[in-house]
């Protein structure tokens, strides 16, 4: 929420949602020198008064104005330089092959896209004529030439990032009229060649007052443009992190470019085709990823909003406010002829036009009405309005190479999709005072959600209304109740509820849709792993019913949220504790559940079971030293929540919300016995897979129909006869394997200043929270992993046999066929990837000076220089790039899984801020 009135945050996917690219939401479009202030809402009591938006929390952002004190003009730059924050452990032993042999480049899967070959110790160049290297081919011959020296393929291909940012503006005003004009510009390179952001913004906040200050009047325009070229990443053989990390140690990507990402020969021979390690095959060459499949994104946005309000009296206010928010975002993604997730070359232009509008109407005062007791009122309307349009065209099959534009593809392919919503509202709250020392806050809020009309049947506006209230009782009892070192308290109580629509338009019908082949969306025909089919097929044109099966039915979702606190402040205010305590209970949520294909669809919209939340928030602050020249500050933060999966629809078992077919992230339903008591309830969002078999009986053994025991001793495979014999058995069952939800966050922030001198610094840390590093997974089964270096290692694995619950003696030998079959990431097992993402990490630290003081005689009323560092520590269990990152991104519901995702960044950077 801007300035009072709603701004689109969505997050469009071009790409399937495992790959692709990385889609950021459009808060990026705000420019961050205009804010003012920044305040964040929680809690349902908090966040009835905004509407459905509101369900799961709301963040105020107040623009800066200009003031009377006359004209202002601040100018701010700065300059960030950024690098990778950590790399993965990989195999940097062992050669491009198999079973020990080394094997250069060719279009087979077995021997060239694994690291099963010769040791590095073992091989020499031979000086050939051989086109995938430079130096030739490799061999176990010592006389042949120089000693083989293996590449390092991760280090050679990420740059130092960097972002420059510029600002100005121009501010003012009198008593009766403010001003502020504002100019931002934002250029990033990111660590990865060709990888590129730029922003411009320009904003405008008019104020005026008149009629003996009565009418108040407010104006403010904001417009951004932004884009750049995005680079594939994720589940995606066109991805960079998968070719990089797969790539082995005896291929050199850059082909012996000091700048290979602008040498056409690093990635490219003369006939056009691919050089990679898998010989033009298998996974695209990391540098013709940034050259020849870029996503380009061209985003023009407006957004501001105009209000007036007129005040007849203390008691009544006037107030009307009619925002806008619209903008369209054009992105074209081009995969060159050769290029790997599209052979045969590819264009798609995916084109977004998306406008809203919000109008809010409303009486409002202020007054006592009667001794010591205070009253105030705020009643209206607000009315909602968004559309989006989507223009999707796909050309397939490049006549010729070097010139990836629509017109020169084979066959083209398109679709529109037009969605309007429309919500309207009726909310009012009430605020009571009495004595300073009672306080009682009243909330009622009514919408009418067009997601919920059933197409099938008559209007009912009864049918799409859904009514939430909210009460809050705040209670200072320092007013009434002296008590030594304790300079204020007040305890807090509150109940609200809040109500939802359905979370996407036309949610109630199933629709007809146009399929494009291989255009990576639920609606395909086809597996997901194949092209597909799509329409015009064979020459004929049709339609089919979309993947998701709607649901005439829905009735409105809804949130329950009790919470209770205290805020304590001691000795004068030095030291505070804010105590919070909430449960919250969340019925009929509106999901899409996976169903048998054999319905003619991949999921349907149904009203879920009951989701309940029981957390709590701590904050400490503390000002140890308080003194003229010298001042600290401490904050810590404690929060620790769960929310457990109540009940699901009937007949779901588990509720798909995010991953892959052998391990992703699930619902789970409760667990009853025979009785239909509840035996055992999970936590939203569990990681679901199969693990081995591990003891849960009495004696010593596995039985597929007892509760999976994550402690219990492995049991290996006694029998001789088995190919599996002297290593763990694969439980059957897919089971929970991983829980991504941390146990606590805590953060701790410092900030310290002496005189014009500034420090803060700000520690967060996770505890739990566990990660499937499909990553290490993925790259053991290839050869590329650390892991992987043990190779030929005789090990007895720590079980009991099967045969008998005997203790394990079985010598084996972890080899290339354990590491591509169960040991490694694609066999059936994914437990031995879960791993803990707990982590410490300095999230900033930043040291300033204000020059202000210093320079007033020459014309500055203030000028600071100051110095960021960010992500500068991280200590973490995790083995992957960083336990942040998430293959989904962080709005998804489906969080703890990584694959091939860009790594973490750690920056630093140097800002002049001036003001005349």
């Amino acid at each position: 929420v801007v300035d009072g009135v709603r701004l689109d945050n969505s997050e469009f996917h071009s790409e399937r949602s495992l790959g692709g690219v990385a889609n950021s939401n459009r808060a990026m479009d705000i420019n961050p020198n205009d804010i003012e202030n920044v305040s964040i809402l929680k809690g349902a009591a908090a966040t009835a008064l905004y509407g459905i938006e509101g369900a799961r929390g709301v963040v105020l952002i107040t623009t800066k104005r200009g003031s009377s004190a006359g004209l202002k003009v601040d100018v701010g730059t700065g300059m960030t330089f950024s690098n990778i924050n950590n790399v993965v452990g990989l195999n940097d032993e062992y050669t491009q092959g198999w079973s020990g042999q080394w094997a250069g480049p060719s279009t087979a899967f077995i021997p060239s896209a694994v690291s099963w070959g010769a040791h590095k110790d073992d091989l020499y160049w031979d000086g050939s004529d051989y086109k995938w290297d430079k130096n030739g081919q490799l061999t176990t011959d010592a006389t042949a030439g120089p000693k083989f020296v293996p590449y390092d393929n991760v280090n050679n291909f990420f740059e130092t990032g960097t972002t420059w940012n510029t600002n100005i503006a121009i501010s003012g005003g009198s008593e009766a009229a403010d001003y502020r004009f504002s100019f931002g510009h934002s250029d990033e390179k990111g660590v990865a060649p060709n990888n590129t952001f730029t922003r411009y913004n320009l904003g405008l906040n008019l104020g005026s007052k008149a009629l003996d200050d009565k009418l108040d009047l407010r104006f403010t325009a904001n417009y951004a443009k932004t884009g750049g070229n995005r680079v594939q990443q994720g589940s995606n053989i066109s991805g960079v992190m998968l070719g990089l990390l797969r790539t082995p140690i005896s291929f050199d990507n850059a082909n012996g470019n000091v700048d290979p990402a602008n040498d056409v020969s690093s990635y490219q021979f003369e006939d056009n085709s691919q050089r990679n390690y898998r010989a033009g095959g298998g996974y695209d060459n990391p540098f013709w990823i940034v050259n020849n499949t870029p996503f380009n994104d061209n985003v023009n946005r407006f957004f501001g909003n105009i209000s007036a309000s007129y005040a007849f009296s203390d008691w009544v206010n006037l107030r009307t406010t009619l925002g806008t928010d619209f903008y369209t975002d054009n992105r074209t993604q081009r995969f060159e002829l050769g290029s790997r997730n599209a052979p045969a070359g590819q264009v798609i232009e995916d084109n977004y036009n998306y406008r809203h509008t919000d109008f809010y109407f409303s009486l409002l005062g202020a007054g006592t009405i009667a001794t010591d007791l205070t009253f105030s009122y705020n009643v209206g309307l607000n009315l909602y309005d968004e559309k989006l349009k989507n223009n999707y065209i796909q050309g397939d099959g490049l006549n010729f190479f070097g010139f990836p534009q629509l017109g020169n593809t084979g066959a083209i392919s398109s679709t529109i999709a037009n969605t309007n919503i429309k919500t309207a509202g009726a909310f009012g709250t009430f605020d009571f005072g009495y004595q300073n020392f009672l306080y009682l806050t009243l909330t009622g809020r009514n919408d009418w959600s067009s997601t919920l009309i059933d197409p099938t049947s008559e209007f009912d506006a009864g049918a799409i209304s859904f009514f939430y209230p909210s009460a809050s009782l705040g209670i200072v009892f320092t007013e009434k109740i002296d008590i030594p070192g304790l300079s204020f308290g007040k305890l807090r109580l509150s109940y609200a509820e809040v109500g939802g629509g359905a979370p996407g338009a036309y949610s109630t019908s199933t629709n007809f849709i146009l399929p494009i082949q291989n255009a990576g969306t639920i609606n395909d025909i086809g597996d997901g792993w194949t092209n597909g089919l799509g329409f015009p097929f064979q020459g004929v044109s049709g339609l089919v019913y979309s993947g998701v099966a709607g649901n005439p039915a829905l009735k409105p979702s809804r949130t329950k949220d009790i919470e209770i606190g205290a805020d304590l402040r001691f000795m004068k205010d030095r030291v505070g504790l804010d105590i919070t305590y909430y449960t919250r209970k969340s019925e009929d949520q509106i999901i899409a559940i996976n169903i048998p294909v054999s319905t003619g669809f991949q999921r349907a919209i149904v009203n879920s079971g009951e989701l309940a939340t029981v957390g709590g928030e701590v904050v400490l602050t503390l000002n140890p030293i308080s003194k003229p020249d010298f001042n600290w500050d401490v904050a810590v933060n404690f929060s620790k929540w769960k929310t457990t999966v109540e009940s699901l629809p009937e007949g779901v078992p588990n509720q798909y919300l995010d991953g892959f077919t052998g391990t992703g992230v699930y619902n789970i339903a409760p667990e009853t016995d025979d009785n239909g008591n509840v035996t055992t309830t999970y936590e939203y969002g569990q990681l679901l897979g199969n693990p081995f078999q591990h003891v849960n009986d009495g004696n010593n053994g596995f039985n597929p129909d007892l509760p999976y025991n994550p402690d219990g001793a492995l049991v290996i495979d006694d029998d001789p006869t088995s190919s599996n014999f002297g290593f763990p058995l694969v439980d059957p069952v897919a089971r929970v394997i991983g829980n991504p939800n941390p146990d606590f966050l805590l953060g701790i922030t410092n900030s310290l200043s002496y005189k014009n001198l500034s420090l803060s610094f700000l520690f967060d840390i996770k505890e739990g929270g566990d990660i499937w590093n499909g990553t290490k997974g993925a790259l053991t089964f290839f050869g590329r992993s650390e892991l992987t270096e043990n190779r030929g290692t005789v090990t007895v694995f720590d079980g009991v046999k099967s045969s008998d619950g005997g203790a394990n003696d079985i010598a084996v030998t972890l080899d290339q066929n354990w590491y591509t079959g169960n040991g490694g990431g694609f066999g059936s097992v994914s437990e031995h990837f879960i791993e803990d993402g707990s982590y410490i990490r300095l999230r900033y630290v930043t040291l300033g000076y204000d020059l202000g003081s210093v320079l007033d005689g020459i014309g500055f009323d203030n000028l600071s220089v100051s110095f960021t560092g960010r992500n500068l520590f991280l200590s973490t269990p995790y083995t992957g790039f960083d336990p942040d990152l998430s293959l989904v991104g962080a709005s998804s519901n489906g969080q703890g899984l990584d694959y091939f995702q860009m790594p973490g960044i750690k920056s630093y950077s140097i800002n002049v801020n001036a003001t005349f």
